[in-house]
């Protein structure tokens, strides 16, 4: 699988997973409902050589107690966040502690960017772990 470097905070960088994959796995297997794909996004994400993370762009947007972060390239990934509601029994926007994730941006409820990168951390590896919770991974 490839991966990428995103820059996300200053000099902090991490390795993505490639999403664009995860989509379109996400997207073939909305459409079939194959057990063989599900179980392949499932590695995939729960890999523990794969950090799944979402890849943000550098700039967001911060109002009111909120920090908003589009995904890198503004893509969007509507299958993907279909997939995670499903294998985590969540609605979209995914809410998790104080993040709201979508399929094309997340908003942290926080006052500034690297505290909402923070949360923004914690709460994608709390996803990871409700899926390894449920499929034993």
């Amino acid at each position: 699988m490839s991966k990428r470097t995103i820059l996300i905070s200053g000099n902090t960088s991490i390795y993505t997973m490639d999403l664009d994959l995860l989509e379109k796995l996400s997207k073939n297997w909305k459409k079939s409902k194959d057990s063989q794909i599900e179980k392949k996004i499932i590695n995939l994400i729960c890999n523990n050589n794969n950090r799944f993370a979402f890849p943000i762009a550098e700039n967001c947007l911060i109002s009111n107690g909120r920090v908003g972060f589009t995904y890198k390239d503004n893509k969007t990934y509507p299958n993907l966040f279909e997939f995670l509601a499903y294998t985590t029994n969540r609605e979209i926007p995914i809410e998790i502690k104080n993040c709201h994730f979508g399929p094309g941006e997340i908003v942290v409820l926080r006052d500034n960017k690297g505290d909402a990168i923070g949360d923004l951390i914690l709460s994608t590896n709390e996803i990871v772990n409700e899926i390894k919770t449920k499929f034993n991974n």
